[in-house]
């Protein structure tokens, strides 16, 4: 029983360590010298797709940035990314990479008008905390 019992400490303490670890979001704010002047940035941005984007739209942009040397592994089905299985998921994990692998210029984010910066974390959400009970 004794070896059943540090089995479910072990499961529980990793579980907890991956809620906490992979829920944290670090967002910097940084203060850049700019010939002498202190010149703040803003905070992170994020490229997302507009409300009113259409599958198709949201297929052309995913294939797009894709095509272009994009890492689209991790939104692969079955992929840390690819659940949930939509193309407007996958497209706003492909667009965002595609816009931030140009250092956050803007004009990399508007995919043919169907693209948005927000400066809000769109993956920011509330962690389900699971109990378990043995």
């Amino acid at each position: 029983m004794k070896s059943l019992s540090r089995v479910s400490f072990l499961i529980l303490a990793t579980v907890v360590f991956h809620l906490f670890s992979s829920a944290s979001v670090v967002e910097t704010h940084g203060v850049v010298l700019d010939n002498g002047t202190a010149v703040v940035t803003p905070p992170t941005a994020f490229c997302v797709p507009t409300e009113q984007a259409s599958n198709a739209e949201l297929q052309k942009a995913l294939d797009f940035a894709c095509g272009q040397g994009i890492d689209c592994g991790p939104i692969q089905p079955g992929a840390a990314c690819g659940d949930p299985p939509t193309v407007r998921s996958r497209a706003a994990f492909a667009m965002n990479s595609y816009y931030r692998s140009h250092e956050g210029n803007p004009s990399f984010c508007d995919f043919n008008g169907i693209g948005r910066v927000i400066s809000e974390n769109p993956s920011k959400r509330l962690v389900p905390v699971l109990i378990f009970t043995l």
